[in-house]
């Protein structure tokens, strides 16, 4: 998403910010009022409302008590989708849970801060708890009725450039006591189809980790809709005691609708159905029918299946691990699954001699034979079959070593690895490569997003501000910071970093920063370039420069965001603040500074923090007076060496003088010497 963008969107996050307080001290019935409106209920939990991995409990609204509404507490093991909170506030839609409010509420299960969902409760149950009420199998209109609610609520997101992304049978409640509306439940609580099971998933979508399956398209919606209706209609789970790799590879040799349908038979009165189901699940995206073609099918008019003859005309097949592959997406994900046959075909060119005489595909063979003349002794392994793997099935996630990831979950999915303290590094390596720009480049229905060239440039700098931890939160806005240095609070947005750090400061043990690469590169992304200067001196090498750089940060956030008084984070900042006291050159107006300081930093205010300690006026003088002093001592030093010179000058003189005398004393003697001896000899 371009900054411009992401600036709108933190500030419509930010306009809905709400106001949580607790209301009670007895643990067993706290209750929490959100925005001084909805009174959360911890004590009387409704099970049958838990969706998505939250929590569900009961709600009183205090202006309007006769409204029946509950809260999804949600989980931070994994992250709701932050992004999609203030527009799914402003849809209603007849056949949508439609979100009432949302705000940061303190979850004592979990002893931390996290996200409170509230919706109004369908009257009518879980539409699983009630089929009898649902009579669908004896009635083809019903099962009409239901395809096109669900199909008008994904036209509707699609609007909005939303999906929804978990669409499945028990996610359906009736939204009335007479039983004739559905509605569709919660998207928001978790990572997008994180909770899907097998069965409503697309092959490619389930090809990925559950946690990197990103947010899809509607076209994962429309497969949903169809898998779904026909869970409705059979009545039970399909494919309850298949692992996720069989039910893969079932639907990729039987195809989706002839997998949902083996075990038993739609009712003969619906076969009519049959052409809308193979249609609307077919498992190449490219084929799969649009809402246009469903609302046509279910008004009478005659549709036909998109014409898809590629996997009829493979006759060859390529054999990975004992299994025969006959389909691109075959043999790509037994490649993935089997990472060293994979790269003996590769490198004995068997995969090149099927692409060529099995596939017959000259722009996959040519890319092929592109990849494979640039292998050399030092080439990735990993890196050769992810690029072959994106040029046979680039429907499907990118497949790189043991990841599987689709690019917009890429950073959920590392968030996911943090939290569960799963190995990250090939993240690094993916981000490093070219894989994800060339994953965008083949998906036609696609556009990359606007950052995606910095991508290899920030991975590739260990400066603060930049690394992995900038890239998580450019791709993906639904990511809280990840900083430990925030503690238990749950932060979305640039505006509640300071609070968060003000909140978390009487929890830190030791001399610890008030800020780490982590904080930045979030800050980094929310604010975007006008911090750049910022960043720049947090990078110099001169601690008090660093120092200087995060308090002036903080102080213009401050001025921008609120609050009006962070006093715990002002104590931290002053505590930290000693390499810029010590820049000052006179020992008095250290002191001076430090006894100064000591008074602002208890009054919360960031910017007189910094005045205090970069006060200009004095900056000036003390470099003024330091320069001065520093002239005279230097004058006295070079009078000190002159005289110093002067008298080594003199000593020298009279050495060289009382040499001479010597001499002239040793000839003396000498002279004197031999003319006693020579008048002692004419003597004698």
């Amino acid at each position: 998403m371009a900054e411009t963008d992401k600036n709108e969107q933190n500030s419509v996050q930010e306009s809905t910010i709400v106001d949580v307080k607790v209301t009670s001290n007895d643990s067993e019935n706290k209750k929490i009022l959100v925005k001084e409106r909805y009174e959360i209920h911890f004590d009387k939990p409704i099970s049958w409302l838990n969706m998505n991995g939250a929590q569900a409990y009961s709600v009183t609204d205090r202006i309007d008590s006769r409204r029946e509404l509950f809260a999804l507490i949600c989980s931070r093991e994994t992250c709701p989708r932050n992004s999609y909170l203030p527009y799914f506030k402003s849809i209603e839609h007849a056949n949508l849970l439609n979100l009432v409010e949302f705000g940061t509420i303190y979850d004592s299960s979990q002893n931390q801060n996290t996200v409170a969902l509230i919706y109004a409760i369908p009257q009518g149950g879980r539409v699983l708890d009630n089929m009898d009420k649902l009579n669908i199998r004896n009635n083809p209109q019903k099962l009409k009725s239901i395809i096109l609610s669900l199909i008008s609520v994904v036209e509707t997101l699609k609007g909005y450039g939303l999906t929804h992304r978990a669409i499945r049978p028990d996610n359906l409640f009736f939204k009335n006591k007479e039983y004739d509306e559905i509605v569709l439940g919660d998207c928001l609580a978790s990572f997008p189809a994180f909770y899907q099971p097998a069965a409503y998933e697309t092959i490619e979508s389930l090809m990925a980790y559950p946690f990197a399956r990103g947010n899809g398209t509607e076209k994962n919606d429309l497969y949903a809709i169809g898998a779904t209706a026909i869970g409705l209609l059979l009545e039970n789970e399909p494919f309850k005691d298949m692992s996720v790799p069989e039910i893969i590879r079932l639907k990729m040799k039987k195809g989706s609708f002839m997998a949902l349908t083996l075990d038993e038979k739609l009712p003969s009165s619906f076969l009519n159905f049959n052409n809308m189901f193979k249609g609307i699940l077919d498992d190449h995206s490219n084929y799969r029918w649009t809402f246009i073609q469903v609302y046509n099918f279910l008004e009478g008019k005659n549709q036909y299946l998109n014409n898809n003859n590629q996997q009829e005309k493979i006759k060859r097949s390529l054999t990975i691990n004992g299994e025969k592959c006959y389909s691109a997406r075959e043999v790509a994900y037994n490649l993935y699954m089997n990472p060293t046959e994979a790269w003996e075909l590769i490198k004995s060119n068997k995969l090149l001699e099927w692409i060529k005489n099995g596939l017959e595909n000259e722009d996959i063979y040519n890319e092929a034979e592109k990849i494979c003349s640039q292998i050399n002794e030092s080439s990735s392994h990993g890196l050769i079959i992810a690029q072959m793997c994106l040029m046979l099935d680039s429907d499907a996630p990118i497949h790189l070593r043991d990841l599987s990831v689709f690019p917009d979950g890429a950073g959920k999915a590392v968030y996911y690895c943090i939290k569960h303290n799963i190995n990250y590094d090939n993240f690094r390596d993916l981000f490093a490569s070219d894989l994800i720009r060339n994953w965008y480049i083949k998906q036609e229905n696609l556009r990359a997003p606007s950052n995606i060239s910095e991508i290899k440039i920030n991975i590739n700098r260990n400066d603060i501000g930049y690394g992995l931890d900038r890239i998580i939160y450019d791709i993906d806005d639904d990511l809280p910071c990840l900083s430990p240095l925030i503690g238990k609070e749950y932060v979305t947005s640039a505006a509640r970093v300071l609070k968060a750090l003000d909140k978390n400061y009487p929890n830190i043990k030791g001399e610890v920063l008030p800020y780490d690469k982590n904080i930045v590169a979030f800050l980094r992304s929310k604010l975007g370039k006008k911090i750049d200067g910022i960043l720049l001196d947090l990078n110099s090498q001169k601690e008090g420069m660093q120092i200087s750089a995060i308090i002036r940060l903080y102080a213009d956030m401050q001025k921008n965001y609120g609050p009006i008084q962070v006093v715990n984070l002002g104590q931290w900042l002053s505590s930290v603040s000693k390499p810029i006291i010590e820049s000052y050159h006179n020992l008095k107006v250290q002191k001076k500074i430090e006894k100064n300081l000591v008074k602002v930093s208890k009054s919360g205010k960031l910017i007189e923090i910094y005045q205090a300690l970069e006060d200009q006026e004095t900056k000036e003088k003390d470099i003024d007076m330091y320069k001065k002093t520093k002239k005279e001592i230097l004058s006295l030093i070079y009078e000190k060496n002159k005289i110093l010179t002067q008298s080594n000058k003199i000593i020298e003189e009279a050495k060289s003088n009382a040499l001479k005398f010597t001499s002239i004393l040793a000839v003396m003697t000498m002279v004197a010497s031999f003319t006693f001896n020579l008048i002692e000899w004419i003597t004698k």
